[in-house]
This record gives C-alpha cells, sequence and structure tokens, in this order.
C-alpha cells in the first residue's frame, strides 16, 4: 500500500490535527517498536501516541517467564535449573560460572542519544532503549552476547538475525576497546543456535542503515495504517476493535 502525501483523515479523527509545523510525537525507540512501526505506522500510533493498551499474547508472556528464570538461574537467585533451560544445561551452567567470576552481565538495560553516545535507562534525551539478554566479556577486545528465544526459529530468521546485529553495533559503541563480537541467539524450545561473527569495521558499516530506518519512527508526523494479513493476523488492535483499517480476509 503505497503511503499518500495528505495527512490522513484517520489521524484527525483521533484528534492528532496537522500545525504549520508537526512536532513528531515519539521521541524513542527500541528494535521491537521499530519492527512494528515498519509493519504498521498506525499500530505505533495507537500504542505510543494515543497510548491504548497492547498486551501480550499467552507466547510473550511465557517468553517473558522463562527469561526472567534464565536471569534468576545464571546470576544465583535459584539453583535449580529451570526445565525450559533444560536443553541448553551446559550452556547456562557455563554461564553461572563466569557470572561468579565476573565475566557475566545479564538483562542489561542500555540506552543511547540521537548521536549513538551510550548510557543507561536513566540518561537524559534517551532516543534508543536496548535490552540484551547475555553478555559475556571474554577479554578487552573480544565478547558474546547471547540472546535468547522462545517459540520458532523457522521463518523468524531474518528478524532474528537483525536484532542481533543491532546489538553487535551497540556493543562496540558502549564499549570502545572491543574488536571482535559474536552475537548468538539461542532458541530454548528447539535446542538450536545460530551465530554471527563480527569485526568493529564489519558491523558498524550498518549503523548509517540503522540510523535512517530510526530516524523515520522519531521524525514521524503522519502514521498511515497498512494493513496486511500477516502483520493484523496477531494485531491486538484488531482483536480489540481499536483499529478501523484491519485486514479482513
Amino acid at each position: 500500500m503505497a503511503f499518500n502525501t495528505k495527512f490522513p483523515a484517520h489521524l484527525k479523527a483521533d484528534g492528532f490535527e496537522p500545525q504549520t509545523k508537526l512536532t513528531p510525537p515519539i521521541k524513542t525507540w527500541s528494535f521491537s517498536g521499530l519492527q512494528k512501526f515498519e509493519e504498521c505506522p498506525y499500530h505505533i500510533f495507537l500504542q505510543k501516541v494515543k497510548k491504548l493498551p497492547d498486551p501480550s499474547g499467552p507466547a510473550a508472556q511465557r517468553g517473558s517467564e522463562i527469561h526472567d528464570k534464565a536471569e534468576q538461574y545464571v546470576d544465583g537467585r535459584i539453583n535449580d535449573l529451570p526445565k525450559e533451560l533444560s536443553r541448553f544445561e551446559r550452556e547456562f551452567k557455563d554461564l553461572r560460572k563466569l557470572y561468579e567470576d565476573n565475566k557475566v552481565e545479564c538483562e542489561g538495560e542500555w540506552a543511547y542519544d540521537r548521536d549513538w553516545t551510550s548510557g543507561d535507562w536513566q540518561m537524559d534525551e534517551i532516543w534508543l532503549r536496548a535490552k540484551l539478554d547475555v553478555l559475556i566479556h571474554e577479554s578487552e577486545t573480544s565478547a558474546v552476547i547471547i540472546d535468547h528465544k522462545t517459540g520458532q526459529k523457522r521463518g523468524n530468521e531474518v528478524k532474528h538475525g537483525s536484532q542481533v546485529m543491532l546489538y553487535a553495533i551497540l556493543t562496540f559503541l558502549r564499549f570502545p576497546k572491543l574488536e571482535y563480537v559474536s552475537s548468538r541467539l539461542w532458541y530454548l524450545d528447539k535446542g538450536e543456535t545460530t551465530e554471527q561473527n563480527y569485526t568493529r569495521e564489519q558491523a558498524m558499516a550498518f549503523l548509517p542503515k540503522w540510523d535512517e530506518r530510526a530516524n523515520k519512527l522519531t521524525d514521524c508526523v503522519s502514521f498511515h495504517a497498512t494493513p496486511n494479513w500477516n502483520s493484523c493476523k496477531w494485531c491486538s488492535y484488531k482483536k480489540s476493535g481499536e483499529c478501523d483499517f484491519a485486514y479482513i480476509k
């Protein structure tokens, strides 16, 4: 669906009136938010501007619970390995030992301003937020980042690969002495893994494209609906009736 150049009528109806110079209403982004924006800008408008509830489905809730269990096992808050992590028993035991040796960070709350300067979620002028499941400090110049996935690998390879690419870039930005990052995806339900390795030069070559994509979101003032079968199928606003533009087969 092509974007038109007129201010969309449905946004006027929602009280988002055009002005002489519109101020972009969304100031921050994350990987998941950018993904939703690129699938359907109107979804992000409903979620971030109108602030309508966007509840997670059962699969997402389960994923959050398993992530919490993984963090609690690695940092020692629970002693027994949760059954959901059993396909990676050896790997999680290794992470636990590395955590005891102060070589592992879990669930890091990273933030960056619009110049890609690194900080945390309390920093001023936050533009990007990211939460990294696991960071292993192998040495001053080498690191491993791990993202835990529940659910299917098949059909999600591009999306998941894009996510860990972004996280590799953010790791290089956060730790200026790093020369090498290995990014890994652990599919906890299947016992499968993928790995992509980057030098600093290789990863940073992708930064301009990420900057371009993110600026389209945080500079956006006209959030057109782009209904299609794939994205509307899982959209909570279609299910709740909040979206008047959802694809209906």
